[in-house]
């Protein structure tokens, strides 16, 4: 896929308000207003093509995905999650912020305790919703069963460059993340 030119306007002002006051808060500003039609936003990025979205391993095809941009101090990404599959509970160590712009993408969230980690309140996000989550987030995403969802997702950091944690999904055990752990913690729907 090919960066649509509405992403590289994203990506602009993203990096505008990389040298600002309060990025996160630019940032998710920008999203809402970017998010505020989302029909039009959805006609305007083509959605991935069947080639696009890779099996994992374990069979697995949690959906396409773009880097529209990636540096030290920023990462956009155009994401598709397919129904079927529980991702596994993990962090970003930097501050991100989620729009969906097509379908649901179910959020469920952990928070962290003195014994390591435990649930908290999920949210799903619709068509049109964006939210802004902290460095200290934990989080995991999944679609409805026979609905995709088509997001963006822009990380104030290079989210292959950090070190992050993955969780087990049944025992919540903290683990570096990997490719390979987080395909293993994947689950059917």
């Amino acid at each position: 896929m090919q960066t649509p030119p509405v992403i590289e306007e994203l990506v602009a002002t993203c990096q505008a308000a990389l040298g600002g006051e309060s990025p996160h808060q630019t940032i998710h500003a920008a999203m809402v207003d970017l998010f505020a039609d989302p029909a039009a936003l959805a006609a305007a990025i083509p959605p991935f093509a069947d080639d696009e979205v890779a099996t994992s391993r374990r069979g697995f095809r949690l959906g396409g995905e773009h880097i529209a941009h990636q540096s030290d101090d920023l990462t956009v990404m155009l994401l598709d999650t397919l129904p079927g599959v529980l991702q596994p509970p993990h962090d970003h160590s930097m501050n991100v912020v989620i729009g969906v712009f097509e379908g649901t993408e179910e959020q469920r969230f952990w928070a962290r305790t003195d014994g390591g980690v435990a649930p908290a309140a999920g949210r799903a996000l619709e068509t049109g919703d964006v939210i802004p989550l902290g460095a200290r987030a934990i989080h995991a995403i999944s679609s409805p069963e026979g609905q995709a969802a088509r997001a963006i997702h822009v990380y104030l950091g290079n989210i292959y460059d950090v070190d992050r944690s993955i969780f087990d999904p049944h025992t919540l055990e903290e683990h570096p993340m990997d490719s390979e752990r987080y395909d293993e913690y994947c689950q059917h729907a």
